[in-house]
C-alpha cells in the first residue's frame, strides 16, 4: 500500500478521497489540536479492528470516539447534568468524557466494555470530515503503540507508511498532548488521564471531580475505561529517565553515564541549554521550552522524545518541569521513562 499525503488546503480532490475511505471502512490519518489520530468509522466493526491492527494496539485498549456536534445522545445514555455542563464549557475541545455507550457502538471500539470514551475536537479538518463522512471516528493517536504520538503529517507517516492509505496534512498540532480524560459513568467524576484542560479548570464546573490514584485503583489499570492507563506508551529507542535536581547535580551524573553509553542525549528547559551545551560537544542538548511554560513544553514534547531518535541517543535524561506529577506534561514523561525517576 501507497501512503498519500493529502494537503487539505491544496487538494480539495484528495479530502474527498479520504472521506470515501471513511464510508469504505478503510482508515485515515487526520490532524486534531491534541494529537494526530489514525481513524475509522466508530460504528463499523471492520473498521475499528482495522485501527487496532495498524496500530499493533492491545485489543482491552478501548478507542476514542470523535463527534462532530453536541447530540451524543445518539451513542450514550445517562448523560448527567455535570457531563453536559462540562460539554457546554469544553466542547469542542480537548476533552473526553466517559460515558455508558448504547448499543449502536460496537465492543470493539469500546475494548469490550459498555462505557464510551466521547469528545469533540477543536479543528477545522477533523471536524470537516467526520461531518463528510457522516459517522463519528475511533481515532486513537497516529503512531505505532508504545511510540510517542504523532504531532505533524510526517512523524504519523514515519510510523504508518504503507500501513493507511491517506494521512491529512494539516500542519503541527496545537496543544501537542493527548486529551483529558474524566469518567462521569456515576455521581463521581474521576479524571482518569490529565490533559491540556486542568483539574483546577474542570473543578470550577463539577468542583466534586478529583484526579485518579494510580497507586490506590490499581484495578483501573488492569480494566482500563479509558486510553493511557494500561500499556507502556510514549517511549523513545533508547533508554529516558527523569532527573530531579539541580542542573550541576545532573551535570555530575552524567560523567557516570558516559562510562557506559556512548550518543547520549538531556532534554531541558531553555533558561540551562548552554549550560549543557558547554559540558561535553557529544551530548545532543533539546530544549524543551521555557521554565514553567506548561503550553509550550507539552507542545514540545512527543517531538523532542522523537527528536532523540533521530539522533540515536541510547540514553535520554530529562529535566524534571514541573514539580505537581499529575501535571500532564510529567504524567507523559513518566510513562517515557517507565516511571524512572531519580532525586540527587
Amino acid at each position: 500500500m501507497n501512503t498519500k499525503i493529502i494537503d487539505f488546503y491544496e487538494d480539495k480532490d484528495g479530502f474527498i478521497k479520504c472521506v470515501e475511505a471513511i464510508k469504505n471502512n478503510d482508515i485515515v490519518v487526520f490532524p486534531t489540536e491534541t494529537v494526530y489520530g489514525i481513524g475509522g468509522n466508530a460504528l463499523s466493526k471492520d473498521a475499528v479492528s482495522k485501527i487496532f491492527k495498524i496500530k499493533e494496539r492491545a485489543k482491552d485498549n478501548p478507542l476514542i470516539v470523535h463527534v462532530c456536534d453536541y447530540d451524543i445522545s445518539k451513542y450514550v445514555e445517562d448523560i448527567s447534568e455535570d457531563a453536559f455542563k462540562l460539554i457546554d464549557k469544553f466542547w469542542p475541545g480537548p476533552l473526553t468524557l466517559i460515558l455508558k455507550k448504547k448499543n449502536v457502538i460496537p465492543y470493539e471500539t469500546t475494548g469490550g466494555r459498555n462505557t464510551v470514551a466521547i469528545r469533540m475536537p477543536n479543528n477545522e479538518i477533523a471536524l470537516e470530515l467526520i461531518k463528510e463522512s457522516k459517522c463519528p471516528l475511533a481515532a486513537p493517536s497516529a503512531n505505532i503503540s508504545g511510540r510517542p504520538s504523532g504531532t505533524n503529517a510526517y512523524r504519523c507517516f514515519e510510523d504508518l507508511n504503507g500501513r493507511v492509505k491517506f494521512i491529512i496534512n494539516g500542519s503541527r498540532s496545537e496543544i501537542g498532548l493527548e486529551s483529558t480524560v474524566i469518567s462521569m459513568i456515576d455521581d463521581n467524576p474521576i479524571i482518569l488521564r490529565p490533559g491540556y484542560i486542568t483539574l483546577e479548570e474542570i473543578k470550577k464546573v463539577i468542583p466534586k471531580v478529583r484526579l485518579y490514584e494510580r497507586l490506590n485503583e490499581k484495578i483501573l489499570d488492569k480494566n482500563p475505561i479509558s486510553p493511557g492507563l494500561k500499556y507502556k506508551h510514549y517511549a523513545p529507542k533508547g533508554k529516558m529517565i527523569i532527573i530531579n535536581s539541580s542542573k550541576e547535580k545532573i551535570a555530575n551524573y552524567l560523567e557516570k553515564v558516559y562510562l557506559t553509553y556512548e550518543n547520549i542525549g538531556i532534554l531541558c528547559i531553555d533558561e540551562n541549554l548552554k549550560f549543557y551545551e558547554k559540558l561535553n560537544k557529544n551530548l545532543k542538548v533539546v530544549s524543551a521550552g521555557k521554565k514553567d511554560d506548561f503550553i509550550e513544553i507539552g507542545r514540545n514534547l512527543f517531538e523532542n522524545i522523537r527528536v532523540f531518535d533521530d539522533l540515536n541517543c541510547d540514553f535520554i535524561i530529562s529535566e524534571c518541569f514541573f514539580q505537581d506529577f499529575s501535571n500532564a506534561v510529567m504524567n507523559r514523561l513518566l510513562k517515557a521513562s517507565s516511571h524512572n525517576v531519580i532525586i540527587l
